[in-house]
Formats: C-alpha cells, sequence, structure tokens
C-alpha cells in the first residue's frame, strides 16, 4: 500500500505493515509480491529517510527534524513502534543509536508532552492515550512495564482512557502477569465485553474520541478493533471474539487495503498476531460431514490456501425419516468432523422458503418499513382501513424504504420487490420526469443522527443500485448504525389485484442479519 506524500507516519506505517505481515505472506506464496530483494530495498530506502528525521531527543516529527520545529509525541511514538517490529522480526539490522535514542523518548514521554505549548489543549484522554501507546511499545521492545501500566490505571480509571489505550495497557500489563497484574487485566476485560457489539459471524468496539483523538492520535473505529483484537489474543486467544473481531476488520477491506495507512498497519499487525496463534499449524487434515449416520461427503486440505468448498443437502433429505431412526423423532445431528493438524473454518446455513405468502415484519438486524406517496395527485395512492393499498392506474408512484440498524454492518442490500402490475422508471431519462423533480432512484440520504453521531454521509448512503423488471436494489459495503432513507418511482401498468411482497435488507455475506416488511397488498384500477 503506498501514499504519495511519505510524511514519517506513512513511511513507518508501510514498514510496519509489511513487516507484520511478512511471515504471512511467505506462508501463502503471493503470486503479486515484488521479489524479496526488491521488498528489502524499499524498507531499508524508508528506514533510512526516517533516520534522518530523528531529533536530537530520540523523538521524530511528521516532516523534519529542523531546529525551528519538534518532535511530535505521537509519531515518536509510533516510529518507536516500527522498530520494535523490525527488530523483532529480524529481516534486517536496526541503527542502536536510533534504537535507543527512541526508547529514551518513550521513557520520559510524558515530561515530553509537558514541554510542547500548545499539548495545554489536549485531553487527559488523549494525554493518557499517548503514553499507553508508549508502554505498548516498550512492551513490544521486551521491557516490563506492568508496574508502569498498573500505576497509569490507577490514575486515570475507565473515565480517561480510551478504548485502545485500554488495548496497549492489557499488552503492557501482560509483561507480567502476578496477582494484582492478573485482576486488573480481568477488571479491563470485564468493560470491553461491555463495549463490543456482536452478530453471528462479526465483532466490532463501539468507540469516540474528542476532535483532538482525530488531529493528535489519528483514530479511527476500525484501528480500535484492531488494536483490542491483538490485546485480547494476549490475554484469551481462546475467545470467540478474537475470530469475529478478525472477520470483522477484514469485511471493511475495499481493494486490498483500509481507509487510511493507519488502519492498514495495526490491522495487518493484529493480523499477524491472529496468523501466530490460531493458524500456527500449516493445514494438513481431511473434513468430513454426516447427517446423523447418513454420509455427506468429504475434502481434504493440505497447505494454506483461501479457497473454500460447499457441501450442500437438500431440504427432502433433511426432512425425509433418518436411515438408522426407527422412531418418528425428526430431530437429526449435523456433524462435522476434522482429522489432522490445522484450523478449519466453517459456516452452517438453512436456506428455506415460507408455507404462506402472507408474511409478517421481522428484524433480525434490520427493521425494515415501506410507503407509496402518490406523486401527480394525493387520490392515486391511498392505504384503505385495512391495509390494502389502491393504486391509480397509470399514474407515477413515489416508493419510500426506510432502513434502521443499531450495529455496524457489512456489504448491505436493500431489495424492493414491485408489485405485477408495476414497473419501475429510471427519472434520470427522458421522457420520466414526474411532478416532484427530487424524485429518483439516485436519491438517497441518512437524514437522521444516531446516539449523537454524525451521518456517514450527507450525500447518499448508496454505492451501487439497480433497477430491474421485478426490483430495485441498493447496496453499500459497511453500513454504520442509524436510520437510512431510499425512495425510487414506479408506474402502475396493469389493472388487478396483486400481492406486494416484502421488502428485505440482508448482508450478503452473512444472510442470517436481516430485516424485512410485512407483505402488502394493491388494487390497481
Amino acid at each position: 500500500y503506498t501514499y504519495p506524500y511519505e510524511c514519517t507516519e506513512q513511511l513507518s506505517s508501510r514498514l510496519l505493515g509489511i513487516q507484520a505481515l511478512w511471515d504471512v505472506l511467505q506462508a501463502f506464496h503471493c503470486k503479486d509480491l515484488p521479489e524479496v530483494s526488491v521488498l528489502k530495498t524499499k524498507l531499508e530506502s524508508d528506514l533510512n529517510t526516517l533516520t534522518g528525521r530523528q531529533y536530537s531527543n530520540g523523538g521524530f516529527g511528521y516532516w523534519t527534524n529542523r531546529n525551528d520545529s519538534y518532535a511530535d509525541p505521537y509519531m515518536s511514538v509510533h516510529v518507536a513502534h516500527c522498530l520494535a517490529v523490525l527488530v523483532n522480526k529480524k529481516v534486517f539490522d536496526v541503527d542502536k543509536k536510533m534504537l535507543n535514542n527512541s526508547l529514551k523518548y518513550l521513557e520520559n514521554i510524558e515530561s515530553e508532552i509537558n514541554q510542547l505549548s500548545h499539548a495545554k489543549y489536549w485531553s487527559d484522554l488523549t494525554r493518557f492515550s499517548l503514553i499507553s501507546y508508549a508502554l505498548y511499545v516498550r512492551a513490544k521492545h521486551l521491557q516490563n512495564v506492568a508496574d508502569e501500566a498498573s500505576q497509569l490505571f490507577q490514575r486515570s480509571g475507565f473515565d480517561k482512557l480510551s478504548l485502545e489505550a485500554l488495548g496497549w495497557l492489557l499488552v503492557a500489563l501482560s509483561t507480567d502477569k502476578n496477582n494484582k497484574k492478573v485482576q486488573i487485566i480481568e477488571i479491563i476485560y470485564k468493560h470491553l465485553k461491555g463495549k463490543v457489539s456482536e452478530t453471528s459471524e462479526t465483532a466490532n468496539f463501539i468507540t469516540s474520541y474528542g476532535d483532538d483523538g482525530q488531529s493528535v492520535m489519528l483514530h479511527s473505529n476500525q484501528r480500535t478493533d484492531a488494536i483490542l483484537l491483538e490485546a485480547l489474543l494476549y490475554i484469551d486467544p481462546n475467545s470467540a471474539l478474537c475470530t469475529k473481531l478478525c472477520k470483522g476488520l477484514q469485511a471493511h477491506k475495499v481493494k486490498g487495503a483500509w481507509k487510511s495507512t493507519q488502519e492498514n498497519c495495526f490491522v495487518l499487525i493484529a493480523l499477524d498476531k491472529y496468523f501466530h496463534i490460531k493458524e500456527k499449524d500449516t493445514p494438513d487434515f481431511v473434513a468430513n460431514i454426516w447427517l446423523d449416520n447418513d454420509y455427506c461427503g468429504q475434502h481434504q486440505y493440505k497447505g494454506r490456501t483461501t479457497n473454500t468448498h460447499t457441501v450442500n443437502i437438500p431440504m427432502k433429505v433433511i426432512l425425509s425419516p433418518s436411515s438408522s431412526d426407527t422412531s418418528n423423532n425428526n430431530n437429526k445431528n449435523l456433524i462435522m468432523h476434522k482429522d489432522g493438524n490445522g484450523r478449519l473454518y466453517y459456516r452452517i446455513a438453512l436456506n428455506y422458503a415460507p408455507s404462506n405468502l402472507q408474511l409478517n415484519a421481522v428484524n433480525y438486524g434490520f427493521k425494515v418499513e415501506r410507503t407509496y406517496v402518490a406523486i401527480n395527485d394525493s387520490s392515486h395512492a391511498q392505504k384503505q382501513s385495512d391495509g390494502t393499498w389502491k393504486f391509480k392506474l397509470g399514474e407515477k408512484i413515489k416508493v419510500i424504504l426506510i432502513m434502521t440498524t443499531t450495529q455496524r454492518r457489512y456489504h448491505i442490500a436493500l431489495v424492493d420487490y414491485l408489485p405485477a402490475g408495476c414497473e419501475p422508471l429510471n427519472t434520470k431519462l427522458k421522457g420520466t420526469l414526474t411532478g416532484d423533480t427530487q424524485s429518483s432512484v439516485t436519491r438517497s440520504n441518512r437524514n437522521l443522527y444516531y446516539c449523537g453521531c454524525r451521518p456517514y454521509s450527507t450525500i447518499g448512503w448508496t454505492e451501487h443500485e439497480n433497477l430491474r423488471d421485478e426490483r430495485a436494489e441498493a447496496f453499500r459495503s459497511l453500513l454504520w448504525p442509524g436510520v437510512y432513507e431510499w425512495t425510487y418511482v414506479m408506474r402502475a401498468t396493469c389493472a388487478g389485484t396483486f400481492i406486494i411482497p416484502p421488502a428485505k435488507a440482508e448482508e450478503m455475506y452473512s444472510p442470517e442479519n436481516f430485516g424485512r416488511c410485512g407483505t402488502e397488498k394493491v388494487i390497481i384500477e
């Protein structure tokens, strides 16, 4: 991942990211990677540039080490973090003087902050985050900083520590797990469990910083998730949260990268830790599947790969009596067995059809509401007392969909099925202008705030939209908690009575997280 400006943060983050994922890249033999010699040459060049930017006190600035400038605390800790990873990976040597000066700066981080005139405007949350990050990096340099981490926690408490700072402190505390430190770790861990939002497959932490957290700490939500994933792998590697956080982070990736160089390096550091703890054994096993005593298939896994394999079991087989069951009990056991070394990831899903077309609204992650509004005259679309809609034949109708989610969602599809007597209109085309000039398939707004948070997009939340013969579709790869509105226009083209299927929202790769409105009926005349 390259960034054209190459400030100190971007250089050190590139070094961090490549070095952190070095073992993973070698294990999976990525064909698009440059030669190792090319990578090493680039890394050495970046490191030499960083060496020339170090101040006499061991710190670093964003661009230079001129006398009329100053070392930035966050940047200084971040470069020291980069040096820690370089030393631990042992791909090439790090200048001892540069390393020792950097560690000296970290040991005096609080006094270095106090010497900056503008630091008086920083919140305690930001100050303690910087100190926590410094302790974390010193722990990565194999220094025992558990006592200092414990003292910092006693000074600050939860009110003055961000979730990122708590993650960094957990790593620092784990350098010396005596009874007192273990107790503090358990207190922090319990607090973090109350801040996590989980689905069946993913997890993320709910967090926020003040403005100085954005400008000084370069904070982001995905970086917080990555930092806490690494921390959990230190204190509770067997937690199901680890795998869920890992999948949640991977869902944020777009074209092989996250939103910033900061997110890239911290996510890759967490994934490297995950790889060495959860996937240290090279896969060499056979996975077998049974439905009771009926054998359903197997697959052999040998070597590391990202390929997946699917076994489909028809519904009629699931509903039919078991070959070994003489009772009338229809309950069956799905059995998966792994024989060999390596980690097996699997997902069990059930695809089914409803027995009744009259479906009620449900909310399993999404609340979906739908209403119809006449464009030219209010009498053209009216809802009757029994819930049935009446449309005027040949008239244009605006469809308004409102989707609500209380958690972060990934790869969302919002789909609305039209009644058979209607067809969608693309109002961007000539000849389909409506009386409401704002109505079109591209009008989509997140117009409400959620928990005081700023809307993710003030222009339109959709990334892609489709108008098909029988349905309208809207998509987004990442959706923040909130209330979203999307509208399109259709025309009533055929007289008669028609069923209106429910509008549905779902995560495309976790379809068990979905929601729909209820089935309705329309009379067109």
